[in-house]
């Protein structure tokens, strides 16, 4: 690269960044003072230029200040990172959650002249926590499923029990560090990390075992005495609410440290950017062309940086995705915005894999576009899990079948998508009969397969435009658009009589099963699911009342 090409840290500092950064002069007394904000402070917060230069009590409420002051004279003092959590309000009034690192800068003499505060925004990270909690007990479920993720991890995960033993590791452990898995079980993970860090690790792992999750950045001791810088996140294992133990997740920050060192002079400035950037960094002119690859392109993509360069503009974007990359590409120089999708890329060997990229346009002092600045990274592994997830919420785990949260997402859309005003809407409420005496008697194992195979039989008594969930327990229904008349539905009734009637052969036992329906034919006009539902329950109620193993009709 030219020297014309190098990057820019001022600008990249100002506007690139999207974390909030603060810069904050050490006088003597010592007193605090700003001295720089970027774009993104000016962005969120009610700070403006003419705020430069003054302390925290001077632009902030007594609370605010007394914070503020708190933590940054914990910096200087102990001349150590701080990192805390906390909220605020934005200057549109939005509440937002971040995470602040506060980083001492010393001169020649070891004096400390400055602290950095760059503050995150954790907002995103909160809510997906508070979403993650409904969804636990689901993915306990998919423990096999969840094995292959933990195993093809890109970065390093420890399992980790109260007292901080290792109990077991995935396979990337023996990549990171060189050395045989078994050589880390039952020794304590502190004998890991470089000894003026133990405190710190120690007050971390506390923190997870309280519930609440940090990142941190320390030293990992691997064969042969190696040092590897590494990002550790902690966060706690929960089984039934309980904390169990925690999970150690290792991120080589080697690649990164280099970069770092590559430009020393911009040590305090440049590590926001090198803390952020784990995945493949371009810088690209105004025709989309290379003018740096950073050497994780080789890791993220199969592709050398020197190869990489040698492309035309987005080779490797799958066909389908250029037109969005290359619309946000012209938005972003357009607007001064910094843009971001998730789009497919080809990876040398392994084929197309899902990325997320950001790219932030930086432009000189007489804002002329000088370069693209991207951060892409690999979030297949996130994809697969969100298609997981997604799927765990509107299915029920034993039979596979939709469940009542997509029964009523379906029934709402049946309503909305009704026309005419005398459409009429057919369900059937399913109900095993005395299926507590089928668990009784011969276990929740029988009980459970006698569920899946009911469930397949429901399925293979419909069409395939027609529509089957469980509700949960032995409850089950049917919503059929194409019935429309009381004779329709009493045939499909005596169809699905004829199917459960069939021979239920469990594991060596015969059992005898029935099954009650009550049958509903709702007007769409003024319908709701709720009014569906309870019209189904009545004629369910009506089947019961007659002596179980039959149905009933209720038409409006």
């Amino acid at each position: 690269m030219n020297k014309t090409d190098r990057l820019p840290y001022d600008l990249v500092l100002m506007e690139a960044i999207k974390d909030m950064v603060f810069i904050v002069s050490v006088e003597l007394s010592p007193v605090l003072k700003y001295e720089f904000f970027n774009q993104a402070v000016f962005e969120r917060t009610h700070l403006t230029e003419n705020d430069t230069g003054k302390t925290f009590e001077e632009v902030f409420h007594p609370a605010t200040a007394t914070l503020l002051n708190k933590q940054y004279k914990k910096a200087l003092e102990t001349e150590e990172c701080v990192v805390y959590e906390d909220s605020y309000l934005s200057s549109s009034g939005e509440s937002y959650y971040s995470e602040t690192m506060i980083t001492p800068v010393f001169n020649q003499k070891g004096q400390c002249t400055h602290l950095i505060g760059v503050v995150k925004d954790k907002t995103d990270e909160w809510l997906t926590k508070r979403e993650n909690e409904e969804t636990w007990g689901r993915l306990k479920e998919s423990r096999a499923r969840y094995r292959s993720l933990y195993e093809n991890n890109i970065d390093a995960i420890f399992s980790l029990d109260l007292n901080g033993q290792i109990l077991t590791g995935n396979s990337t452990v023996e990549k990171m560090t060189g050395c045989p898995l078994n050589t880390f079980i039952d020794t304590n993970f502190s004998d890991h990390i470089i000894e003026k860090d133990h405190e710190l690790l120690n007050s971390y792992y506390q923190l997870a075992l309280s519930g609440i999750s940090h990142d941190f950045r320390t030293k990992f001791i691997g064969c042969a005495g190696k040092a590897i810088g590494v990002l550790i996140h902690f966060a706690p294992v929960k089984v039934q609410e309980e904390i169990v133990g925690v999970y150690a997740t290792l991120k080589d920050m080697t690649e990164l440290d280099k970069m770092f060192d590559q430009y020393s002079e911009s040590e305090s400035r440049f590590r926001i950017i090198a803390e952020n950037a784990h995945g493949v960094i371009v810088l690209m002119n105004h025709e989309g062309e290379s003018l740096y690859v950073s050497p994780s392109s080789k890791r993220v993509y199969g592709l050398d940086p020197e190869e990489h360069l040698s492309m035309p503009p987005f080779h490797n974007i799958h066909p389908e995705d250029i037109a969005q990359v290359k619309e946000a590409f012209s938005l972003a120089i357009q607007n001064a915005e910094t843009y971001i999708v998730e789009v497919r890329r080809k990876h040398k060997s392994k084929g197309w894999i899902w990325t997320e990229m950001q790219g932030t346009p930086v432009f000189d002092e007489e804002q002329q576009f000088v370069h693209m600045l991207t951060i892409s990274q690999d979030i297949t592994l996130h994809k697969e899990r969100e298609m997981q997830l997604q799927h765990y919420a509107y299915h029920d785990s034993l039979t596979g079948l939709p469940n009542r949260r997509f029964l009523k997402d379906f029934l709402s859309e049946k309503i909305s998508q009704s026309t005419e005003a005398a459409d009429v809407l057919t369900v059937i409420l399913l109900d095993i009969d005395h299926f507590k005496e089928i668990n009784d008697q011969f276990g929740h194992e029988i009980g459970d397969a006698v569920i899946e195979e009911f469930g397949k039989r429901l399925r293979q008594s419909i069409d395939k435009h027609d529509f089957v969930a469980r509700l949960g327990g032995d409850e089950f229904i049917l919503v059929l658009p194409d019935i429309k008349t009381t004779e329709q539905a009493e045939r499909m009734a005596i169809q699905i009589q004829e199917a459960v009637a069939l021979p239920w052969n469990m594991e060596n036992d015969s059992l005898e099963v029935k099954v009650s329906m009550g049958i509903a034919l709702t007007p769409l006009a003024g319908a709701t699911g709720s009014s569906i539902l309870k019209n189904a329950d009545v004629a369910m109620y009506e089947s019961k009342v007659a002596g179980r193993g039959t149905y009933r009709i209720h038409c409006l």
